[in-house]
């Protein structure tokens, strides 16, 4: 039904008929020359929106109604005023009413690109693939490497089957400048669809490698993996899929996110401050955000959210967190929530770098708990609970982290040396020395596997020559002092002690000069067994701050959250 015009929207009254054509504004209200067959608008019930956004889409509509009536509005600045209404309506998630204001705009512009794709995109969402079609088409008659048509419309070809119609779509979006993972994907569903297996995992790996949160490309890759017979990854993959979209860079879509005044937009408009490292507007656009939704909505949960974020990158930790706790009270009783486990998760953070291990490892678990496949809350977790002591609960987080994303260098590592915490320095060399085949590129893996070689207390562990390969591998690099103190391990294991004796003691003068005090001193435990000609049997020492994951303790944090209001 068609909501009644107000009286300020100069609206001609035809009273013989008794009718206000102002909710029909097309024919009927206008004949102007050559607009004669544009089509009728009218307003929906705007009864379910929010306030502001009602008053936002009836402003435009009186502004359109008042160039209609203009006999001299030109056609570009009439288009675009339809156009803006199409798009209040569509980003309010009224297409139908949105549709004939973005035809109108089209056939008053046909060279304008916006609005045939503003239509592609409300026909997709409206089912209509024959319309969106056409319309993604029309797109790319008047920009042929519009990125977000190409994708838009492979996918549509893909989801009917047509592979041989959305491959070159694919094609000429890969050869455009901005790579897209979108785009990979398709690419990938392209060669699956044609059981070309192996050319399927080359553009899905790819995409995951151009973002490795993009987890539904995983269910596709998994598939690839079963084509070409390799079971074991495929259900590694398949673990790890969830039902998340992969976005299509689209900065008209993006305009529209971004056109209402709801606290959705204000959320949306606050995360691109956040990009522009602008965080006092951040903060602002959060805070307009918050005054339009209702506090127990999920949106008010990831408005605050973010706002603790704005605050903390502003330098006002303590306004931070009390928006993360504030964000944690609010929370569901039970089930999955993000913006909770993301809160918990920015508390852990905070509690951890204050010195406060058990409130971070509470935090931490509630993270997980209201979003179990949060990998950096796992590795947050494990992280808190190696620093406590709590050595095999860690080494299970860990476990868990890695099956969420395999290739996770920090949990890797973490895993490697929780086993020799616990003194299992077989386990601990065999995962180091796979860690090392599957990240050349970390030389942490490579020093860490050269300690367990040249100092376990297990001789069926110990290699001398093999540790003293790999450092003088390392060495190549340049020096340290975490690599001096291991080379000087190697040499005391292969019974070299004078050298090794040498060799720490530079060690320590380097890390005197540097004023670090507290390394000199463990430095210098080993430095009196080389020489009293005697081995080290200790990788790490249990101080050594290896052994003490995650944020180091931050004392003037501590005082800005531990200090009394406005001390």
């Amino acid at each position: 039904m068609a909501e009644p015009v107000t009286s300020g929207m100069r609206v001609r009254s035809i009273a013989a008929a008794g009718l206000i054509c102002s909710t029909l504004l097309g024919t009927a209200c206008s004949n102007r020359p050559g607009r004669s067959d544009r089509l009728p608008v009218s307003l929906p019930d705007l009864s379910r929106m929010d306030a502001p956004v009602q008053a936002q889409i009836r402003d435009q509509f009186a502004s359109l109604t008042g160039k209609i009536e203009a006999a001299s509005t030109p056609d570009a600045e009439l288009s675009t005023s339809y156009g803006t209404m199409g798009m209040l309506l569509m980003a309010a998630e009224y297409h139908e009413a949105a549709e004939p204001c973005f035809l109108n705009a089209q056939a008053l512009a046909p060279g304008d690109v916006r609005w045939p794709h503003y239509l592609g995109y409300l026909y997709k969402s409206t089912g209509d693939v024959e319309k969106s079609v056409r319309a993604f088409e029309r797109v790319l008659e008047v920009k042929p490497d519009d990125l977000a048509a190409l994708v838009w419309l492979g996918r549509l070809h893909l989801d009917r089957g047509e592979t041989e119609i959305a491959e070159p779509l694919f094609v000429r979006a890969r050869a455009l400048p901005t790579p897209a993972v979108a785009v990979l994907a398709g690419l990938g569903q392209v060669a699956l669809a044609r059981r070309e297996f192996q050319q399927a995992v080359t553009y899905l790996e790819d995409a995951l490698k151009l973002d490795p949160q993009a987890s539904s490309v995983h269910s596709p890759l998994a598939l690839a993996y079963r084509g070409l017979g390799d079971i074991d990854k495929a259900e590694a993959h398949l673990k790890r899929w969830s039902n998340r979209d992969i976005p299509v860079p689209d900065p008209l879509r993006q305009e529209l996110d971004l056109l209402l005044q709801s606290g959705l937009s204000y959320e949306l408009r606050g995360v691109r401050a956040l990009e522009a490292r602008e965080w006092a507007m951040a903060a602002e656009l959060f805070r307009k955000g918050l005054t339009l939704t209702a506090g127990d909505a999920p949106l008010s949960r990831s408005l605050r959210h973010k706002l603790g974020t704005a605050l903390f990158l502003s330098g006002d930790a303590r306004g931070a967190m009390e928006q993360f706790l504030e964000t944690a009270r609010l929370a569901p009783p039970d089930g999955l929530d993000e913006s909770t486990a993301k809160a918990n998760y920015s508390l852990g953070v905070l509690t951890a770098s204050i010195g406060r291990g058990e409130q971070a490892i509470a935090h931490f678990q509630a993270a997980v708990t209201y979003q179990p496949t949060y990998v950096e809350a796992r590795l947050g977790l494990a992280d808190a609970l190696r620093r406590d002591g709590r050595v095999t609960a860690a080494i299970g987080e860990y476990a868990r982290a890695l099956e969420l994303s395999p290739r996770l260098v920090e949990a890797e590592f973490g895993y490697a040396l929780a086993l020799v915490r616990i003194g299992r320095h077989r386990e601990a060399r065999d995962r180091l020395t796979r860690a090392i085949a599957n990240h050349p590129d970390e030389t942490r893996f490579t020093l860490a596997l050269a300690r367990v070689l040249a100092a376990s207390p297990d001789a069926g562990v110990r290699d001398g020559a093999r540790a003293l390969a790999l450092v003088d591998q390392l060495l190549k690099g340049g020096r340290n002092l975490e690599l001096g103190e291991t080379l000087a391990m190697a040499l005391a294991e292969l019974g070299d002690y004078a050298a090794a004796a040498a060799t720490l003691r530079d060690v320590v003068a380097s890390a005197e000069r540097a004023g670090l005090r507290d390394a000199a001193r463990r430095l210098s435990v080993n430095l009196r067994l080389y020489e009293n000609r005697q081995p080290c049997r200790a990788p790490w020492q249990n101080d050594d701050p290896v052994h003490s994951p995650g944020p180091p303790v931050d004392l003037a944090l501590r005082a800005a959250l531990e200090s009394p209001p406005g001390a």
